[in-house]
């Protein structure tokens, strides 16, 4: 009688160890695709930094552009503005 409760405890024993390395093969296969999730992401992230830094680039240039011509309109509007005060008052 003894020995059957040992063999019971030892098939509990030896099923508990198999489960147990099977979590731990699931738990190593989770991790490498935490992995790779992970380097993927990085790569992604590069590649959206990269995009934004040449979309500001390509944004700032045309700021740089419109600010240009704004300079140029305002500079002739002042000198046209000026030159006819000067004309209107040295007419008098």
């Amino acid at each position: 009688m003894t020995t059957r409760p040992s063999i019971d405890l030892e098939q509990r024993v030896s099923r508990l160890e198999g489960a147990y390395e099977q979590v731990n093969e699931r738990l190593g296969d989770l991790s490498q695709a935490i992995v790779g999730l992970r380097a993927d992401m990085h790569t992604e992230i590069g590649s959206l930094r990269s995009e934004m830094n040449e979309g500001h680039a390509s944004l700032r240039a045309e700021m740089n552009s419109r600010f240009n011509i704004l300079l140029v309109l305002v500079g002739t509007l002042w000198a046209t503005t000026v030159g006819g005060f000067i004309a209107l008052f040295t007419r008098i």
